[in-house]
C-alpha cells in the first residue's frame, strides 16, 4: 500500500476523510493532512472530550469522557461517600453521573 500525500488532496476530500474516519481536529488544509498522516501512522490521539453538565432538579447530569482519568477519580470519590451516582447511561463518549455539586 503507498503513501497517500495528503497535501496534494483538495479541501473538500480531506473534510470528508477526517469526517469518516471520527478525527477531531481544526478544518484547516495543513492541519488535517497532518492529523490524517498520524492516523495512518497510528499516531493520533484522540483529544479528551470536555466535561458537560446539565442542571437537573437539585443537581447536575455531569457527563465524563472515559479517557478523563482525573475526573473519573473525582466523582468516584463522590460516589464513595455517597455524593453522587450513575444513572446508567453512556452516550458520545461518556459515563452519566448525577450529583449535587460540579467537579473541581
Amino acid at each position: 500500500m503507498s503513501e497517500v500525500d495528503y497535501s496534494k488532496l483538495r479541501l473538500d476530500v480531506l473534510e470528508k476523510m477526517v469526517n469518516s474516519r471520527g478525527i477531531e481536529c481544526k478544518m484547516k488544509k495543513d492541519e488535517m493532512a497532518r492529523v490524517l498522516k498520524l492516523y495512518d501512522e497510528g499516531k493520533y490521539v484522540e483529544p479528551l472530550r470536555e466535561t458537560t453538565y446539565e442542571k437537573k432538579d437539585d443537581g447536575f447530569l455531569i457527563g465524563i469522557d472515559i479517557k478523563n482519568r482525573e475526573h473519573i477519580l473525582q466523582i468516584g470519590k463522590l460516589v464513595e461517600k455517597k455524593e453522587a451516582h450513575t444513572i446508567g447511561r453512556y452516550e458520545d463518549n461518556r459515563i452519566i453521573y448525577w450529583c449535587k455539586q460540579k467537579l473541581m
